[in-house]
């Protein structure tokens, strides 16, 4: 019985894949010459952007949203760009932090890592014109990752942190 048979199986018989078929990566599927699946290439996002919006209570006016958004590509020499935003505002406290990063990325046995070799990150502290940048910064990063179908018929990369405490769903851009 083939693993893809075998994972229809269990997930028939009561493990719960939230109505999506999930693909393992595994040694039969194709890869280039850097070791990346053919399915992982190219570009990926991730975004997501808080339904609660705050008002300035003086002004009126409303503060920036909160969000994060990931986005990445992996090229088929196994070279990657990464560029990540975080913003998060509370009141009239709006603090964001911008990372932008290339290297090499290393998929093995169900692990993706990003090692990066080039990064800049940048930010500004609570609008008081308090910014810090710094260059190199960025640390090799692991996931564990699999390709799924989501309820609008749509592949989609799930990264989950190594500890299990982090999942992100990331699209093609459309």
């Amino acid at each position: 019985m083939s693993k893809t048979t075998r994972l229809l199986a269990a997930s028939v018989l009561g493990l719960g894949l939230n109505a999506s078929l999930v693909f393992y990566p595994s040694a039969s599927q194709a890869q280039n010459n850097a070791g990346v699946p053919t399915e992982l290439q190219g570009e990926w996002r991730y975004g997501r952007i808080s339904s609660i919006q705050y008002e300035d209570s003086y002004t009126g006016r409303p503060a920036a949203p909160n969000g994060s958004s990931d986005q990445f590509q992996l090229t088929s020499n196994g070279s990657y760009q990464r560029r990540r935003l975080i913003q998060i505002t509370t009141y009239n406290c709006t603090s964001n932090l911008f990372i932008e990063e290339k290297g090499k990325v290393k998929v093995e046995a169900g692990r993706l890592t990003f090692q990066p070799s080039d990064s800049t990150s940048q930010g500004q502290i609570c609008n008081s014109g308090r910014t810090y940048s710094s260059r190199n910064s960025a640390k090799p990063e692991t996931y564990q990752w699999s390709i799924q179908t989501n309820d609008y018929g749509q592949q989609v990369l799930v990264l989950e942190t190594t500890d299990g405490q982090g999942k992100a769903h990331y699209g093609r851009p459309q």
